[in-house]
């Protein structure tokens, strides 16, 4: 969710921000349009956002945080390092820890 000097550590499967970066990734406007949401949303598109820490789901009505990670905090890992408000889930859910696990996740 941030550039530029971020530091995470990953242990026990959880997520940790040591340092954050010096440049926020989800901002409310841009300099240059590679992907339209917009057009995204029209043709029905499905679009998740995922990053290090939370996923995202691009709704008719924003962005929508579905997911954050073990060991993250909502309001200082997440909210205050983007640059808009996302619609949070009534079902927020965890990460699978496992991503945050050294050994093989067992999947079939």
């Amino acid at each position: 969710m941030t550039a530029g000097g971020l530091k995470v550590e990953v242990k026990d499967g959880k997520l940790s921000i040591l340092e954050e970066g010096k440049v926020k990734k989800l901002v409310n406007t841009v300099q240059q349009i590679t992907f339209s949401g917009r057009f995204a949303n029209e043709t029905e598109q499905t679009v998740l956002y995922i990053t290090e820490r939370a996923v995202f789901r691009l709704t008719k009505d924003g962005m929508m945080l579905t997911e954050i990670a073990p060991g993250v905090d909502l309001q200082k890992d997440v909210l205050d390092q983007m640059g808009f408000t996302p619609i949070i889930a009534e079902d927020l859910k965890r990460m699978d820890a496992r991503i945050f696990r050294e050994e093989l996740m067992g999947l079939a």
